[in-house]
């Protein structure tokens, strides 16, 4: 496992702790998490390990929320 500040287990996180996360990414990249996984499904992004688990925060986030995290809103 590399250690970062950005690694976490989405598996065990509250939805507060999903959205703290996701606003670490935006800050660093300058763009909501949700312009980044349209990208991301789109294949428009850099392929990084931050972009992996971005995107599975992303989705974390859309389940806990009662969201389909296979269909980024348009």
């Amino acid at each position: 496992m590399v250690e970062n500040d950005f690694y976490i287990d989405e598996r065990d996180m509250t939805l507060e702790e999903v959205k703290e996360a996701l606003k670490k990414y935006e800050r660093k990249y300058g763009m909501t998490s949700e312009e980044f996984y349209a990208k991301w499904k789109r294949g428009e992004t850099f392929l990084v390990s931050e972009s992996v688990d971005w995107s599975g925060l992303f989705e974390a986030y859309r389940v806990l929320n009662g969201q389909d995290h296979r269909q980024p809103k348009e």
